[in-house]
């Protein structure tokens, strides 16, 4: 959760009729398979829904079912999804084309329900938050339970995500910039001392693409207290990033089991994957397939051949780059 505050901060300095749902209405769009006790929620939003009239519902259910959410919104669609975003039997949820709005509103708030989720995607959304509510809660501490999320995950798609302002800029003060750029600083300088990882033991695929005003932190917050021991699939296109970061040239040590990276689509000019002499060492069978097409790359490494030969073979694919032979 954490990374996603630090995003809507840095978002913010780059580009400086409502009811409750009925328990009757979520019955009528969410049908049950009672075969398998699973119920599959398919809503069209128009104007408002609010997820914790889902989680409500949900409440109210058998302890053995669970549940899928599918929401597509109108142009006018919103959906107040608050993170973590549990419910009781919820294990997939899909969002697609909604203004998102109440994201960190739960963040000092425990919600008392186990981990479900097992799939997760949030696609071509725009995350809409006050930047003062914003700086706050970047500056509160938050349980291990809200900053991980769902650590049950086993897909989590986060593509074109962009973050806007509901304020006034007029009403951003100076100290509210300067009290965002010490954030940022605290901030970083925090990470060294959590003292609770957040181990995504089932998350197998990643993608957030598509995400133009990205940290260069992005990924370093990923990886500084979060273990992803059976990541395979990591997406990360049209981000804008110039060069690698330094945790995906160590891949080795924060995705051991990492079988696809793709970076295509970036603006990336050079690259290293042989990465910092490792102490535990990798070996799967699956080769390690890189997907750098469509790049700035204008030469290729002089230790290209040792891409071949080490405990795990890299595939570099550097198809549409400017190479100078």
């Amino acid at each position: 959760m954490l990374r996603h505050l630090l995003g809507i901060l840095v978002g913010i300095y780059l580009i400086l009729a409502v009811s409750c749902q009925s328990r009757s209405f979520f019955d009528m769009n969410c049908p049950q398979n009672i075969s398998v006790n699973l119920r599959k929620c398919e809503v069209f939003v128009e104007s408002r829904l609010y997820f914790s009239d889902f989680r409500h519902w949900t409440s109210e259910l058998e302890s053995v079912v669970k549940v899928s959410l599918d929401v597509t919104c109108s142009s006018k669609g919103v959906f107040i999804l608050p993170w973590p975003m549990k419910a009781r039997g919820l294990i997939k949820l899909n969002v697609k084309g909604c203004v998102l709005a109440g994201y960190f509103s739960e963040s000092l708030t425990p919600t008392n329900l186990k981990d479900e989720l097992l799939e997760l995607s949030l696609e071509n959304c725009v995350i809409a938050s006050n930047v003062k509510h914003s700086i706050d809660a970047f500056n509160k501490p938050v349980t291990q339970e809200i900053d991980c999320g769902q650590q049950t995950v086993q897909r989590s798609v986060l593509r074109n995500i962009p973050y806007t302002n509901t304020n006034d800029m007029a009403d951003i003060t100076i100290d509210d910039f300067l009290k965002f750029f010490s954030s940022l600083d605290q901030f970083l300088n925090r990470t060294n001392q959590i003292r609770y990882r957040c181990k995504y033991s089932y998350l197998e695929y990643i993608d957030e693409s598509i995400g133009s005003i990205r940290s260069k932190n992005s990924i370093l917050m990923m990886t500084a207290y979060s273990d992803f021991p059976k990541l395979h699939t990591f997406l990360w296109t049209y981000n804008g990033y110039s060069s690698v970061p330094k945790e995906l040239t160590d891949w080795r040590k924060y995705f051991p089991q990492l079988e696809l990276l793709d970076l295509s689509y970036n603006n990336i000019t050079k690259f290293n994957f042989l990465g910092a002499p490792f102490t535990n060492t990798v070996s799967k069978p699956e080769p390690l397939v890189i997907d750098l097409t469509y790049n700035s790359v204008t030469e290729i490494p002089v230790d290209m051949p040792d891409y071949l030969t080490g405990s795990v073979a890299i595939i570099v694919d550097l198809t549409g780059n400017p190479l100078i032979w």
